[in-house]
């Protein structure tokens, strides 16, 4: 600081400006002053304190008498390098002009701090002197030009050379993410294409930029496992081509271990893929087909259905599948015919007609099912007929049940045509028999005592009687007798030949 009392008036003490490199040994080119980290950052650190310090003593200082009018920065002289005194008596700056001054300082000084603190991201974190030495160094010269303006108090032109440099280190730090991203690129280019020369030595580019990068160092082991990966790839091709699938998969599934992103992997494990499932499908077809030439048609639709439920929709197995259930159908019904063919032969009637039954239920369209059915329900029905009156003659003196007897017997005597010395044909003959001896009329004696009244139901009344004969056809008869004041007597007789006489006649009070 420099002091000066004008005449008549207050002592004004100025600082004078310091050069920003004023306390520095000048270094070469190559080793700028400020190329240590931990000076740089300090000096970044220590620069906006000592700007606000400085304003606010140019700004809070007494005024000087008789202060001149400002001029503009380029018409003031330039100051000697080592500094002088900033005012002597008569010419202490105004307080307007000391502003402007201080305020070209701190724009000047702004723009170093910010060349500063870029000149540490290029040179600390891209490597900035390895691929850029030519355009760092030009940077930091004009840096330093600025640094000598600074110092000659030349505040606009020293911050015209640091926004220059700062300028030139921007466009420094643009070139580089530029290359680096233009490696990486590259380096990704050449994996695809399996190129290891290549990636190795556009990683390595990447590298010169970010060297610790992790693409940059994913990309280096990749690069180095592309020979490996190259032989696996060309084993499971190999493999493919002689269709041992288990071979390929094996290789393919190395090469996703070591690199799941090499190029057609996804394709490979694809056609892999397909082919074991139709190695497989082929297996499954090859047994099912054989069964249904076999002519075993349950394994063959069981193997279909195998075939189904691995490949659901698969147009073969859906085909054979159907083949198979229709060969299964027809096996089933083939057994059904035989065994009601059997039952015929057996004047099994009821298991005949059950037979046709189940071979209609599967088809009932099946002309031998529909006319072997409506034969062994009809001999059913006749045989189940003629037991009924053969076990129980006596029904037969019904007169419905005596008709209806005889048509029975007419269409058994057709149907027995067919079955010469048959059980059906004996069992007609028996009916024969039974009827024969129901059409013939045996005497029927009734006593009684003259005053009852007697009726043969569904024959007729016979009114009083002492002693009665009648001619019926033997056979079962309800007699029934009354007499005003007794009750009623009811008799069940089964008439025949040998018939001893029956007594009617009412006796019990009422």
């Amino acid at each position: 600081m420099t002091g000066v009392a004008p005449e008549g008036g207050e002592l004004v003490i100025t600082p004078a400006p310091a050069p920003l490199s004023a306390a520095r040994p000048r270094a070469p080119l190559r080793r700028y002053a400020l190329t240590s980290t931990r000076a740089r950052r300090a000096v970044a650190l220590a620069l906006p304190i000592a700007l606000a310090v400085l304003a606010m003593f140019v700004v809070l200082r007494p005024p000087a008498v008789q202060q001149p009018a400002p001029r503009p920065l380029a018409d003031q002289p330039a100051k000697p390098a080592g500094g002088g005194p900033v005012a002597t008596a008569g010419t202490a700056r105004a307080p307007y002009e000391a502003l402007t001054i201080a305020q070209a300082r701190g724009r000047a000084e702004q723009s170093l701090t910010g060349f500063l603190a870029l000149q540490v991201r290029l040179e600390d974190e891209r490597n900035a002197a390895v691929w850029g030495a030519v355009e760092l160094d030009e940077a930091k010269a004009r840096a330093l030009a600025g640094d000598a303006l600074f110092k000659a108090e030349q505040y606009g032109a020293a911050l015209a050379e640091y926004d220059a440099a700062l300028a030139a280190l921007q466009a420094l730090l643009a070139a580089g993410e530029a290359r680096f991203e233009g490696a990486l690129a590259a380096g990704a280019a050449a994996l695809r294409a399996m190129d290891a020369p290549a990636a190795r030595a556009a990683f390595d580019e990447a590298a010169e930029v970010y060297p610790q990068d992790a693409r940059v160092l994913a990309g280096r082991d990749r690069a180095a496992q592309v020979p490996q990966v190259k032989a696996l790839l060309l084993d499971a091709d190999r493999a493919l081509l002689r269709a041992d699938y288990d071979a390929a998969l094996a290789s393919l599934q190395r090469v996703r271990a070591i690199a799941p992103e090499a190029p057609g992997l996804g394709a490979r494990l694809a056609e892999t893929a397909a082919g074991r499932a139709g190695a497989e499908r082929r297996v499954l077809l090859s047994a099912a087909f054989g069964a249904l030439e076999r002519g075993d048609h349950g394994a063959a639709a069981q193997a279909f259905q195998k075939t189904l439920a691995a490949y659901p929709n698969d147009p073969a197995a859906l085909a054979g599948a159907q083949q198979a259930e229709q060969g299964r159908l027809s096996e089933r019904l083939a057994g059904l015919r035989a065994a009601a063919d059997q039952a015929m032969r057996d004047e099994d009637w009821a298991a005949a007609a059950g037979r046709y039954r189940q071979a209609l239920e599967i088809d009932p369209s099946l002309r031998f099912a529909l006319a072997g059915g409506a034969e062994a329900e009809q001999r059913l029905a006749l045989v189940r007929g003629m037991g009924r009156l053969i076990a129980d003659p006596p029904l037969l003196s019904a007169p419905e049940e005596f008709v209806a007897a005889g048509e029975l017997l007419t269409r058994a005597e057709a149907a027995a045509e067919s079955l010469p010395e048959s059980r059906f044909s004996a069992q007609v003959a028996a009916l024969e028999a039974v009827l024969a001896a129901a059409a013939k009329p045996v005497p029927l004696v009734l006593t009684s005592d003259g005053a009852t009244e007697v009726v043969i139901q569904r024959v007729r009344a016979v009114g009083t009687f002492t002693r009665l004969e009648l001619s019926l056809r033997p056979g079962r008869y309800v007699i029934v007798g009354s007499r005003d004041g007794c009750r009623d007597v009811r008799k069940e007789i089964v008439l025949s030949a040998d018939m001893r006489p029956v007594d009617v006649r009412c006796e019990e009070r009422i």
